[in-house]
């Protein structure tokens, strides 16, 4: 796995680097280890790098943290972050941009390690894929690339961050192939949403991170609604996802 520092301070990024080095010592994990004084230079770098897993310190020369995470999510949701930072002040803006953890310095290895117990268990998502017919075709799609499903003219239309995958099926034969991700969630008629891309909900929709809008259910708005906040909830205090 590909892991960016991005601190202000050399110290903490000599120490969290030695951490991280520790960890993947003794969990025989093979990591390339890129560090940033700059945010605009890793956000230079991170438009052409892939990068797994992402450290940030919330306060920055130019950007704060939670800036570069929004961008980070924006330009690849499946990279995950975990913010180090001095203050607590910040830690509910961190965890609406799905943020796997909030480290308050000085922190401990300890603390290191269950954060990045956490980044391996969610990393095991990215493995998962369905395959559907497209065309003549068969197309595997990485779960954590869909971003919403829906139905149009006989067809599923699978809508991921670079494109749309089509098959015809019917939704019913369809939606099987997601029940058993925690992470979709029916929010109107032939239409699954992963909730891992939606930014805040308003009126009776839901906005994604992307800015596109899907329909909620107005009859049963408050039970959505309820399962989003139960989704973010679970996020936030380490659930199962």
């Amino acid at each position: 796995m590909t892991i960016a520092i991005i601190d202000d301070s050399s110290k903490d990024i000599s120490l969290l680097y030695e951490y991280i080095c520790r960890y993947c010592n003794e969990h025989k994990i093979h990591a390339t280890i890129k560090t940033f004084t700059s945010e605009r230079d890793f956000l230079g770098a991170f438009k052409t790098e892939k990068y797994d897993l992402v450290f940030l310190d919330i306060f920055m020369q130019d950007l704060s943290g939670i800036q570069v995470a929004k961008e980070v999510k924006r330009l690849n949701p499946r990279c995950q972050i975990i913010f180090s930072t001095s203050s607590k002040e910040h830690a509910v803006k961190a965890f609406r941009l799905h943020a796997l953890d909030y480290l308050l310095k000085p922190y401990t290895y300890a603390q290191l390690e269950d954060a990045l117990n956490c980044f391996e268990s969610a990393a095991a998502r990215f493995s998962h894929y369905i395959e559907l017919k497209e065309g003549r075709f068969m197309t595997r799609i990485l779960v954590t690339d869909i971003m919403y499903v829906d139905y149009y003219n006989h067809y599923i239309q699978v809508h991921t961050p670079s494109k749309v995958v089509r098959s015809y099926m019917s939704f019913g034969d369809f939606s099987p192939m997601l029940s058993g991700y925690g992470q979709f969630l029916w929010c109107y008629r032939n239409c699954m949403v992963n909730m891992d891309y939606v930014d805040t909900w308003e009126d009776n929709d839901f906005i994604l991170k992307n800015g596109e809008r899907l329909p909620i259910f107005k009859s049963q708005k408050r039970e959505i609604i309820q399962a989003y906040a139960n989704y973010i909830f679970d996020y936030i205090n380490g659930g199962t996802i």
